[in-house]
């Protein structure tokens, strides 16, 4: 679990699988669940998040979302508020969109709305430049 906070989530599209990469800004390692589930919830309330696609995949990184954290790096920033969509991708052959789920007790939950019930591999690494620790999702076309 890191205490940095999470303050970019991005995608990108290549030539066998789409990309979600969730970026912690600092070098601590930061765990991860990732699972399909029928729909994700918002914390800390659990209300539905629905997500476009046939199937969701419930992201969690353990790591306080921007805003959330203790750090007092660029304060009065958010990452985002519940329910907001950070990443849309209709078009792409299997991502079809992010959404914020929430941010509670120094965990962030994200729904990913995916084509359909698709491999999928996670990783993190650390950016050798930036010393940024990245949660790495690709999901398979």
């Amino acid at each position: 679990m890191s205490r940095d906070a999470l303050y970019l989530v991005r995608a990108g599209r290549h030539g066998c699988f789409d990309r979600v990469v969730f970026d912690v800004n600092g070098p601590a390692e930061a765990g991860y669940a990732v699972h399909y589930v029928a729909v994700v919830t918002a914390d800390p309330k659990g209300d539905p998040l629905p997500v476009p696609g046939a199937a969701a995949l419930e992201v969690v990184v353990r790591a306080p979302a921007l805003g959330t954290d203790d750090s007092g790096h660029q304060p009065g920033r958010v990452l985002a508020a519940i329910g907001d969509t950070l990443v849309s991708t209709p078009d792409w052959p299997s991502l079809r969109a992010v959404r914020f789920a929430g941010s509670f007790e120094g965990l962030s939950t994200f729904a990913v709305g995916i084509r359909a019930q698709l491999p999928f591999r996670v990783f993190t690494q650390l950016g050798p430049q930036d010393q940024v620790r990245r949660v790495v999702v690709g999901i398979a076309h």
